[in-house]
């Protein structure tokens, strides 16, 4: 997070809109680039197959291949990309930049491996698919592994100018050398999967060409992260059920009542896939609006309260820098729910309509909307639970996310036989439970802040290559490193 606050706060600084629409802009490269790109993608080769006259079960296998691919790589990248974050933080921390990209390959690995295999299999039975078509979405699965990882670094590297050129030159090669292919006669299914391919193939090799640029050194072995594992093993399980809890209930469906098969193992639930893909859009704002709010607003008051810790302040200066902390946590949590609670309002309302016209039937609809209560729900709920972690509420944070997945699983399971009748409700009622129990636990947390910061310290003094930065160690790095980022910074307002 530290790299694109300081850009951020740059932005942020001085009047005007277009400055602001940058920051925002920036945020949302970083936060929610991908899965904007991977909705982009899925769209627009759905319209160059039905352009160029694609049957429908035609569309219906393309669209299942890509569903699979990229859900399937974000459960198997989530548990790693925590865990990485922390990390590289450490790293950092220590000056040991040059284990930094190391760690990246050594993920890629042990996520490639494991995770071709069993793509591989499922799609070994997709018999109605010729093996070069499946070969190819075998290899857009490989790239989504790596890509997903990337963007884990990717806040370290600060060159949002380079890393929007190389989105736009990802989805600029897609849709054109879709188009090329379809046009020279190449059949709609290996043409655009080789498109994505392609596409894809280009981000992959853009962003670790950056990586290296911004780390060049490299040494130590790849699988030094896995020690992070014993020191934060919350941190994988956060990863996992986080991205879990988001989906198991298109698993439940695929394999209930309203599921149908299309190929091999590949299962679908129309009406219910359909509008849980657009319904999972109404997470934008919440995931870019956390980042500008964290970043640029309660930083600020973060920071004032660590510094009185760790330097001269009075108790009285402490207990003021803790309130001003508290008041701007529970101001920033406010407006990102009113934010989205707007957003998700004026979102249902107008895809109502686009839907409608798309040939949405009435209980598809009204399944999209309670899905966008519950997607809305789980994005603030998501925030909080980050913001757990930025005060290192591992426990708090774990346990946020397996009341969303629990509930979710469990819901959904009771309800998956009503006909559609509650489709989508343990989507809204797992949402609004991690919603609920991220805000109690983090104001929980924070209003016993001084206990958590004294009493978490270790009595002994650790030797930074142990790996061990605590909460006033990270501070304190994050700290010069701001300063270092930003010289002309007063003395007195930091370390």
């Amino acid at each position: 997070m530290a790299g694109i606050g300081f850009d951020l706060k740059k932005l942020f600084v001085g009047a005007g809109a277009i400055r602001k629409v940058r920051a925002y802009a920036y945020a949302g490269i970083v936060c929610s680039g991908t899965m904007l790109l991977a909705v982009v993608l899925l769209l627009g080769v759905q319209m160059l197959a039905r352009r160029f006259e694609a049957t429908e079960s035609g569309v219906s296998t393309l669209v299942a291949l890509m569903v699979y691919a990229l859900m399937g790589s974000l459960l198997f990248s989530s548990v790693w990309q925590i865990l990485l974050s922390r990390f590289v933080a450490d790293q950092l921390y220590e000056g040991r930049p040059e284990r930094v990209m190391p760690s990246l390959l050594g993920a890629s690995v042990l996520l490639m491996v494991p995770g071709g295999i069993l793509y591989g299999f499922l799609l070994s039975s997709a018999r109605s698919v010729s093996p070069l078509d499946r070969f190819l979405n075998w290899a857009f699965f490989m790239e989504l592994l790596v890509v997903w990882l990337q963007m884990t670094y990717i806040t370290a590297v600060r060159n949002y100018r380079q890393i929007l050129r190389i989105f736009f030159l990802g989805v600029v090669m897609t849709l054109m050398l879709g188009w090329l292919l379809l046009s020279a006669g190449v059949s709609v299914l290996t043409a655009l999967l080789s498109a994505m391919v392609c596409g894809y193939g280009v981000m992959l090799i853009g962003f670790m060409v950056t990586l290296f640029r911004r780390f060049p050194r490299a040494e130590g072995s790849v699988f030094t992260f896995l020690s992070w594992i014993r020191k934060a093993p919350q941190l994988v399980w956060i990863g996992f059920f986080s991205m879990a809890g988001a989906f198991v209930h298109l698993l439940v469906m695929w394999f209930g009542p309203q599921g149908e098969s299309i190929m091999g193992l590949f299962r679908f639930s129309p009406a219910h896939d359909t509008a849980a893909f657009f319904a999972f859009l109404v997470t934008v704002p919440a995931n870019i609006n956390f980042v500008v709010s964290v970043e640029v607003n309660f930083y600020q008051h973060y920071r004032r309260y660590f510094a009185a810790v760790t330097g001269s302040g009075t108790l009285a200066e402490l207990a003021l820098a803790r309130e001003g902390m508290i008041t701007s946590l529970q101001q920033e949590v406010f407006k990102l729910t009113q934010l989205q609670l707007f957003f998700m309002v004026a979102y249902s309302l107008l895809m109502r309509y686009v839907l409608e016209a798309t040939g949405f039937t009435r209980p598809m609809i009204g399944t999209f909307q309670v899905m966008c209560v519950g997607y809305s729900a789980y994005a603030v709920g998501n925030s909080l639970m980050l913001t757990q972690l930025y005060f290192d509420d591992r426990k708090g944070a774990l346990a946020t996310c397996l009341v969303f997945f629990g509930l979710n699983l469990g819901i959904t399971l009771y309800t998956m036989n009503s006909s559609g009748a509650y489709d989508g409700m343990g989507l809204a009622v797992a949402g609004v439970a991690m919603h609920l129990t991220g805000l109690f636990r983090l104001m929980r947390y924070v209003r016993n802040i001084d206990f958590h910061v004294y009493c978490g310290q270790p009595v002994l003094s650790q030797h930074h290559s142990e790996g061990k930065a605590n909460l006033i160690q990270r501070f304190a790095w994050r700290a010069g490193a701001e300063r270092q980022a930003n010289p002309e910074e007063k003395k007195g307002e930091g370390i």
